[in-house]
């Protein structure tokens, strides 16, 4: 048995890795600072303000059947939903429907489908079919 296995075997590999890793759980409580406070992003690589524009697109998914129909996933504001908050987010829909519509080249869209699920972390679905 060479010298490397026998220094692997045992306590000794625990050790080696406790030296090497100690960084870890003093610098934990700064990188999830860091990480907690940096502002969302978009779908597009956008940065988004959740007070004013009450939703943002984090995944776009297109249709197994229908190339043309796509799921689009926002993340919603938490709280209360007032007539004038659901206007900001009919807003912020078309905003990026029309955006959507200009990356790709549609000219039209249906909007199919629209439904909120979740509490804690609120999300939005809607499906689209663009021409």
């Amino acid at each position: 048995m060479s010298d490397l296995q026998r220094s692997l075997k045992g306590p000794h590999i625990i050790f080696i890795l406790k030296q090497r890793y100690a960084f870890i759980p003093r610098s934990l409580p700064i990188i999830l600072l860091l990480i907690c406070c940096a502002s969302p992003i978009d779908y597009f690589g956008n940065e988004v303000d959740i007070n004013t524009d009450r939703i943002f697109l984090i995944k776009m998914r297109k249709d197994r059947t229908d190339k043309d129909q796509y799921t689009l996933i926002f993340v919603e504001q938490r709280g209360d939903h007032s007539k004038n908050t659901k206007m900001k987010r009919q807003k912020t829909l078309e905003r990026y429907v029309d955006l959507i519509k200009s990356f790709y080249g549609y000219t039209e869209h249906d909007i199919l489908d629209e439904r909120e699920r979740g509490i804690i972390e609120p999300r939005y679905y809607v499906t689209v079919k663009f021409n």
